[in-house]
C-alpha cells in the first residue's frame, strides 16, 4: 500500500468523527455573527461602553439560545407525557422566545434600515428608543426562563418521588403474599416461586441495589439471598 492508499484510508476512517464533531461545534458559533451586530448597534448608536455592550450582546444571544433549547426540549417532553398535569408550560417559553425575537430584530434590522436608506431621523430614534425599551424589558423573559425550567424540575422530581412511593408500595404489596412461615421459605426460592404471579416476579426483577439491602434488613436475610430471587426472577420471565 502506497503513500496516498494509506492518506485515503485514513480520511474515510476519520471522515464521520470529523463531522460528527462539527456539527456538535458548529451550533455554538451560529450566534456570533447576531452577538456581533447587537454589540456594534449598542456602541454605535446607544452609547454603551464597550465592556457594557459586548456582555449585553452576549446575554441577548445566551437568552436566544436557551429559550430555543427549552422550547425544544419541552416540546419533545410534551409528546412524550401526554397528561396535562405533567405537561411542561410551554407557551410562557413561546413568549420568551418572542420578546428576544423583536429585540434582535429591532436591533440589528430596524436601525439598519433606518440609517442605510436615508430615513426621516425620527425613525432611526423611533428604533434605538424602542431597543432601550426592550432591553430594560428583557429582565421579565429571563425570568420567564429560570421560572418554567426550576418548576419543570420540580415537576420531574415529584414524578420521580411519586413512581417511587408507588414502586414501594407495589414491593410490599408483593411481600405481603409471602406465607406466615417466611423465615424457613424466603430461602427456598422453590416455595417462594408458586406465591407469586407474573407482576409479582417483574417486582423481583427490578430490584434496586437499596432495595435489596432493605429487603434483607426488613426479612433478616442476607443480601446474597435477596439477590439470588432477583435472578432467579429474571430467569423465570426469561423462559
Amino acid at each position: 500500500m502506497n503513500f496516498f492508499d494509506r492518506l485515503n484510508e485514513w480520511v474515510n476512517d476519520t471522515e464521520g468523527s470529523l463531522v460528527n464533531f462539527l456539527t456538535a461545534f458548529s451550533p455554538w458559533l451560529a450566534p456570533l455573527a447576531p452577538a456581533y451586530m447587537t454589540y456594534k448597534h449598542m456602541v454605535d448608536f446607544l452609547m454603551f461602553d464597550t465592556w457594557l455592550a459586548m456582555v449585553m450582546a452576549l446575554v441577548v444571544e445566551i437568552l436566544g439560545f436557551g429559550t430555543v433549547s427549552t422550547g425544544l426540549d419541552f416540546w419533545f417532553y410534551n409528546r412524550a407525557n401526554k397528561a396535562k398535569k405533567k405537561q411542561a408550560p410551554l407557551a410562557l417559553v413561546f413568549v420568551s422566545f418572542g420578546f428576544y425575537l423583536s429585540l434582535i430584530i429591532v436591533s440589528n434590522v430596524f436601525i439598519d434600515v433606518a440609517t442605510s436608506f436615508d430615513l426621516f431621523a425620527t425613525d432611526e430614534a423611533v428604533a434605538i428608543v424602542t431597543v432601550r425599551a426592550l432591553l430594560t424589558l428583557q429582565t421579565i423573559p429571563a425570568a420567564l426562563i429560570v421560572a418554567v425550567r426550576t418548576g419543570h424540575r420540580d415537576l420531574l422530581r415529584e414524578m420521580k418521588r411519586e413512581k417511587s412511593w408507588k414502586d414501594d408500595t407495589k414491593l410490599s404489596e408483593t411481600f405481603g403474599k409471602l406465607p406466615e412461615q417466611k423465615k424457613d421459605l424466603l430461602k427456598d426460592w422453590r416455595k417462594i416461586l408458586p406465591t407469586l404471579d407474573r407482576e409479582d416476579l417483574k417486582v423481583y426483577a427490578s430490584l434496586s441495589t437499596s432495595e435489596i439491602k432493605q429487603l434483607s434488613e426488613e426479612h433478616q436475610v442476607t443480601e446474597r439471598t435477596v439477590l439470588n430471587w432477583k435472578n432467579n426472577a429474571i430467569e423465570e420471565l426469561g423462559e
